[in-house]
């Protein structure tokens, strides 16, 4: 079946990000998901000509749907948005995730794709979040979103495999501090 075929692009898309969860960005190579994917790596090659590239495409399809909720308080927003991102996943998250910063520090072009085409289909939704929460007063105006949506992201990635990571940042952390910065 050619690579072309929906059907092959998700088994090679799928090899990618097992491999890539498995021996991170730096040991991550054609050859290996040639192997795993049953695939020639000349024509993986002839498809995507690097590794970045290669992997920016696994993510893309395979990025999970993400709500854009409304609940009327900044921490249910985020609870229900990391739900979604919880949501069980044939792949290894936090294996995909540390290999995506590694090989964003090594390499400019995965940096570049990362950031594009990944980090905003999950920093959107926070953002939306965020500023919603700002305009009814649950967080101060000059609030830095920008660390606030990295806190958020890399506790959830790092804590990933707890049994209520949600829970733990949503009402653990997020309920406390808002209501210390509430200015209604």
């Amino acid at each position: 079946m050619p690579l072309d075929a929906p059907e092959r692009q998700q088994e090679v898309f799928a090899a990618v990000l097992h491999v890539l969860a498995e021996v991170g960005y730096a040991r991550f190579n054609m050859d290996l998901v040639a192997s795993r994917a049953r695939a020639s790596k000349a024509s993986l090659y002839q498809r995507w000509p690097s590794k970045a590239r290669l992997i920016t495409d696994a993510l893309k399809a395979n990025l999970p749907e993400l709500p854009q909720p409304d609940e009327g308080t900044f921490a249910e927003d985020v609870r229900r948005i990391l739900v979604a991102w919880g949501e069980p996943m044939p792949f290894d998250t936090a294996g995909i995730f540390l290999g995506l910063l590694e090989g964003s520090r090594q390499d400019a072009d995965l940096a570049y794709l990362r950031e594009k085409h990944i980090d905003r289909a999950y920093t959107l939704h926070l953002q939306v979040a965020v500023d919603r929460a700002k305009a009814r007063g649950e967080l101060p105006g000059d609030l830095d979103a920008g660390i606030l949506i990295t806190a958020l992201i890399s506790t959830f990635v790092l804590r990933s495999e707890e049994q209520d990571v949600v829970g733990g940042i949503v009402d653990g952390l997020l309920r406390p501090l808002i209501g210390t910065f509430r200015t209604k």
